[in-house]
């Protein structure tokens, strides 16, 4: 049921939660990027989705479900199949004696209640939810792909004859296996030689893991189609090839990108899965939070200057950069990327690609930027001291530029300016904030469990961390989280992933250390005499609260 404007704008205004000024700039943003205006308000954290669900909820006179803190057990879900729960915009909450709850984007919608009704042979009690929310609990369907994965697969590994791979049956093993990685919420998926199998890897949450193993001889096979989907090259088989495909799945179209490469025991393939539905988060969404999350809300209002995300490989710190962007992407300013590679397209902004064969370096494209008449300027990554000084000198004529920097901490990213060449005092004039961050597993909500912290964990903490323990680290009944294991999260005792970070603000006092090159630990020192806190303090604050595990908090600080 979409909400007319008007009506929207009523139950806003009414609620004091949104000013008029922001309901303006947020439709006036919406028109621009062809986007549901209750998207742009939870997107820009104008106002947190729960209370606007609730708020439309109570205007529609029906309770709301909340699908992001709501514990479905698959049993709820068998209630009502796959196919009709997307093609009615439903989902099954919990069942009490005769009685169905239902999340429905549409709680009016009579004719879809009596179909359930007559489905399900029970009384069902309507509940509305937000399109996006409702999205969620869709994607808790497996559609039974779990059980039958390797079934599918083996029936058409069987049918395959000839030594290469019949082509029918390839085309339906790499469909199987895209399909149920989509399912499954992969990033990437690896198809690996290894002796005589084919090994199949599915990373999720960050993890590898391995799925099944297939015969070598439709190794080649799966490669080719792999390339023929991805419009490379079939003959080429010494020199690795990159290139990207879309396919569909479910409501869904996931853009994959493709790396070949050449190995002693032949070609491998890792695909990376991309959703086209998969929105930005809010900052909060991400992790960020208090002091944090007020500093960074602070410097990307700031029209010039430049903002760091740094951290390893896989850090989250391109997703970091992308929400950033979005919340920044208005129509009064003008913004251009140049990435390696582009991970998302994003409305209204220039995006381009790097292709150093041509010539189209980042130091390259960055010089082609500035003559675009850009406002906002993201660098992908800052490699070396030509884009290091270009990025700087952008910032210092009145652009924001935002980047990533491969340091492990926030501290760390003024002397590594250094190194590539960059002069002191240009980093301490034009640096506004770095952001310093690594993923940690979030403990799965419907297997979590409270535990004494070890008291040798704990010595082990106070003797690593002292000063940089939360309070309740630094007593002696100190309670911890875990996850049993659970359907839900195949007994792993996660689900998803959520940012640890730590965000150093450039106040005067430390642009005047900049300035003399003084030692990171005087700057660290000066830093926490104004606010600032370590990486390892916002992760275990994130273990007070039950999110994810001191193991997780600790393997991810050590990367």
């Amino acid at each position: 049921m979409k909400i007319k404007e008007e009506q929207l704008h009523e139950i806003l205004m009414r609620s004091g939660f949104v000013t008029k000024e922001e309901y303006e700039e947020a439709i006036k943003i919406a028109h621009d990027l062809e986007k549901p205006v209750v998207d742009i308000l939870i997107e820009r954290g104008i106002i947190l989705e729960k209370f606007l669900g609730q708020l439309l909820a109570e205007s529609l006179d029906f309770p709301y479900a909340d699908l992001r803190s709501e514990q479905i057990s698959p049993e709820i879900l068998k209630l009502i199949p796959e196919t009709t729960a997307n093609e009615k915009r439903i989902v099954p909450l919990k069942k009490e004696a005769l009685t169905l709850h239902l999340a429905m984007e549409n709680p009016n919608d009579l004719e879809t209640i009596e179909f359930v009704k007559k489905k399900t042979d029970l009384r069902v009690i309507p509940y509305f939810t937000l399109p996006t929310v409702l999205d969620l609990g869709l994607n808790l369907y497996r559609q039974n792909v779990e059980q039958d994965f390797e079934k599918v697969i083996n029936q058409n590994v069987s049918n395959i004859k000839l030594p290469s791979g019949d082509e029918s049956q390839i085309i339906k093993t790499l469909d199987t296996l895209l399909f149920y990685a989509a399912s499954e919420g992969a990033s990437d998926l690896h198809i690996e030689s290894s002796g005589n199998k084919v090994i199949i890897r599915f990373r999720i949450d960050g993890k590898l893991k391995d799925v099944l193993a297939l015969p070598q001889n439709i190794r080649d096979g799966l490669i080719t189609r792999v390339k023929i989907l991805s419009n490379l090259r079939t003959d080429e088989h010494r020199l690795p090839q990159d290139g990207r495909f879309r396919f569909k799945h479910r409501n869904d179209e996931i853009s994959v990108r493709v790396s070949i490469l050449p190995t002693y025991r032949g070609e491998d393939a890792v695909l990376r899965l991309l959703s086209s539905q998969a929105r930005p988060k809010t900052l909060e969404d991400l992790g960020l939070n208090g002091k944090n999350l007020k500093a960074v809300q602070e410097a990307i209002k700031l029209s010039h200057g430049m903002l760091l995300s740094c951290g390893p490989t896989g850090s989250g710190k391109t997703t970091t950069l992308y929400n950033i962007l979005s919340i920044l992407n208005i129509s009064s300013v003008n913004i251009c990327t140049i990435e390696d590679p582009i991970e998302y397209g994003l409305p209204r902004v220039n995006q381009i690609q790097v292709n150093p064969e041509v010539g189209l370096t980042f130091a390259a494209g960055l010089r082609s930027v500035l003559r675009h008449d850009p406002n906002i300027i993201l660098v992908g990554e800052i490699r070396d001291q030509e884009t290091a000084e270009i990025s700087i000198h952008a910032a210092l004529t009145g652009h924001l530029v935002l980047s990533s920097l491969h340091t492990n901490d926030a501290i760390g990213a003024m002397p590594r300016l250094i190194d590539l060449g960059a002069q002191a005092y240009l980093i301490g004039s034009t640096l506004n904030l770095v952001i310093a961050q690594r993923l940690v597993a979030k403990i799965c909500p419907e297997c979590i469990q409270t535990l004494s912290l070890d008291s040798k964990l704990l010595e082990t903490l106070k003797s690593s961390f002292g000063e940089d323990l939360p309070p309740s680290f630094k007593k002696k009944n100190a309670t911890i989280h875990k996850g049993k294991g659970c359907e839900a999260c195949n007994l792993t005792g996660f689900q998803h992933r959520i940012g640890i970070f730590e965000v150093l603000k450039i106040s005067n006092s430390i642009r005047e250390l900049i300035f003399k090159q003084a030692p990171t630990k005087e700057m660290e020192e000066l830093a926490k005499k104004e606010g600032y806190r370590s990486m390892i303090f916002d992760g275990l604050a994130k273990v007070e609260a039950g999110l994810t595990t001191v193991e997780e908090v600790m393997e991810a600080v050590r990367k």
